[in-house]
């Protein structure tokens, strides 16, 4: 009977109680903190390495980050045709191209002979004729201390330019001479003619007729002739301001915060391998 009352028990259960696994692997945020601060130079080190090799480098970029661009601006000239319509005396593609291949070179080669400092470098040429316009553009790229120079190179490209535009004005004007003085002979002689024809009671229209059209060519080839202007220069040199870029504060600024980033993970580097070598002495000791 005891027996049975015994085995009949309720015996309170009590809960189970289980220990969280530990992990080896596990990071320690306060060991972590202190092996950082135990390395702490090291990542002074590398951080002011950094910082200093990024100062260095804004401070060589020197004058770069100041570049500008300069614009030469020369607008070719345009003449009226018999029909009232303008139209280039000589064609921008033309002026383009000899500009290209003779001009530009011309003036480098110039722009070198005279060259007077170790620190020169050789200047590019821009070209462009924006579209629906007379305008020849030239443009360059170039720190404040070359701006006398590029002013110079311009310079000498446009004088070619002018030149040319010029020699072919003075072709143009000579034709227009040549054709009115034709046309004007062609007149007296039909005037002449007329006045002959007058006096016999001939008939006068034809003759009125070639009067009437050589009186509109002259008026025409005169009228172009009048219109005949040389081309102009608009811009010599004209300075527009290029975007810095990265300012030389902000590489400073970068090179720190990148450094220190570094410094981090050097400490980290030299922290695991000083523990590696430490765990490595002990077993190389456990198993002597």
């Amino acid at each position: 009977m005891k027996k049975d009352e015994s085995m009949n028990e309720i015996r309170p259960s009590q809960p189970r109680t289980t220990n969280p696994p530990r992990f080896d692997d596990e990071i320690d945020l306060v060991d972590l903190a202190l092996a950082l601060w135990r390395r702490k130079w090291t990542v002074v080190v590398v951080a002011l390495i950094f910082m200093v090799l990024a100062a260095l480098y804004a401070f060589a970029r020197g004058d770069g980050i100041k570049a500008s661009s300069y614009a030469s601006i020369y607008s070719l000239p345009k003449s009226v045709d018999e029909n009232g319509n303008d139209h280039y005396i000589i064609g921008p593609s033309s002026v383009m191209e000899l500009t290209e291949r003779v001009f530009v070179p011309k003036s480098l080669k110039e722009d070198r002979q005279a060259k007077s400092s170790e620190s020169w470098r050789e200047l590019e040429i821009g070209l462009d004729h924006p579209k629906s316009t007379s305008l020849i553009v030239l443009e360059t790229q170039a720190t404040e201390n070359e701006a006398k120079r590029v002013e110079t190179l311009h310079e000498s490209i446009i004088e070619r330019i002018a030149g040319l535009v010029e020699s072919e004005v003075d072709d143009l004007r000579e034709k227009l001479d040549r054709r009115i003085e034709m046309l004007e002979t062609r007149l007296a002689n039909a005037e002449s003619l007329a006045e002959s024809l007058a006096q016999t009671d001939g008939d006068l229209a034809d003759i009125s007729l070639e009067i009437s059209k050589v009186k509109a060519d002259l008026l025409s080839a005169e009228l172009e002739k009048s219109s005949l202007a040389s081309g102009r220069l608009v811009e010599l040199g004209q300075q527009r301001d290029l975007d810095e870029g990265v300012s030389g504060k902000l590489i400073v600024a970068l090179g720190a915060i990148l450094g220190l980033f570094a410094g981090l993970f050097a400490a980290l580097m030299v922290n695991f391998i000083a523990a590696a070598r430490e765990r490595l002495h002990d077993e190389l000791d456990a198993e002597d």
